[in-house]
């Protein structure tokens, strides 16, 4: 184990709340029926937008940020690690960690990090920033948020994912402890043989100046889901390393991607919706940070509590899925 605490999680998303309606009316006018789609599949009922242009990726970060120093009677200044986790970042240049650590008052001695693995970047950001800490004597203290506005990029044409994502950033505050609680071990598996399947840009960095707008939004085409038996076989590895079975885990923070994901998963590992929450048809899909909304939501309804074991599991494009194992 790598011992360390989180600290505190907190949740920013967009005001606007938006029902399917919005949705499957525009594609019926295009003569399309997404009802089973909407409802079943992907679960969603409604998802929460931001409603300002004035916001935007990073605005949210900063809000996300903001309430769990509060939350946790932390500043900026005691953080020695900030890590940024998006989809598409506000900015590139400098990292949209370095604009976070300026907003927030952060201190010179901090190292600025921003991640993408896109949906996986949140899950990824928690694996490789507790085991820097562990090898790493001042870096003591780490914020991590996952922050995503796909919406900005989505093209309102492409039924595979318009009007499938919320607004949303989710931050959490890690710090050493010599208490018996923190990463427990990790597990990945990558099938890159999707890598096109889902592009932004969609036409390549290179050649997005002379590209029309439909051509750089995101690409977003039919793949082969991840294989939610070897996703489960890979959580069920991770517990067997650690003497521990599925029924010890108190809550699975899944991908909100799609509810049947979510069910099939039930099925697999043998659980039950009380230890595998389904939040995305109220917040929509969240991107990076879905887990750890479900995570969020499953501590406000006192789901779960300190000492808890807790393991996420998400699904990133091109395809990456990994599964943390974490005892809260």
């Amino acid at each position: 184990m790598i011992h360390v605490n989180l600290l505190g999680i907190e949740v920013y998303h967009g005001e606007k709340v938006v029902a399917n309606d919005a949705y499957l009316d525009h594609f019926k006018k295009k003569g399309k029926d997404y009802t089973h789609f909407f409802e079943d599949i992907i679960g969603m009922d409604k998802r929460y937008l931001l409603a300002s242009e004035e916001e935007n990726s990073l605005t949210m970060a900063v809000a996300a940020a903001e309430k769990v120093l509060d939350k946790t009677r932390t500043s900026g200044s005691d953080l020695d690690m900030i890590v940024l986790s998006s989809f598409f970042p506000e900015y590139t240049a400098p990292p949209s960690s370095i604009h976070l650590h300026q907003a927030i008052g952060g201190k010179p001695e901090c190292i600025c990090l921003d991640l993408n693995g896109n949906c996986a970047g949140m899950i990824l950001s928690l694996e490789n920033v507790t085991k820097y800490m562990s090898v790493t004597k001042n870096v003591n203290r780490a914020l991590i948020v996952g922050s995503d506005y796909i919406n900005s990029v989505v093209n309102p044409d492409n039924e595979f994912c318009y009007g499938h994502f919320g607004d949303a950033a989710c931050a959490i505050i890690l710090e050493k402890t010599n208490e018996d609680r923190g990463f427990l071990g990790a597990k990945c598996r990558i099938n890159s043989i999707e890598h096109n399947n889902i592009l932004f840009p969609g036409c390549g960095v290179s050649k997005m100046l002379g590209a029309s707008q439909d051509e750089w939004l995101l690409d977003w085409k039919p793949f082969e889901n991840v294989s939610l038996e070897s996703a489960a076989h890979n959580m069920r590895e991770l517990l067997e390393e650690n003497q521990l079975t599925p029924s010890d885990v108190n809550m699975f923070c899944l991908s909100q991607y799609a509810y049947a994901n979510i069910v099939d998963l039930r099925k697999l590992l043998e659980i039950d919706e009380s230890h595998s929450l389904f939040i995305g048809g109220e917040y929509g899909y969240t991107g990076t940070s879905s887990p750890f909304i479900a995570f969020y939501e499953a501590i406000k309804s006192r789901k779960v509590k300190r000492d808890d074991y807790v393991m996420f599991w998400t699904i990133g494009a091109g395809s990456q899925n990994i599964a943390v194992l974490f005892r809260y």
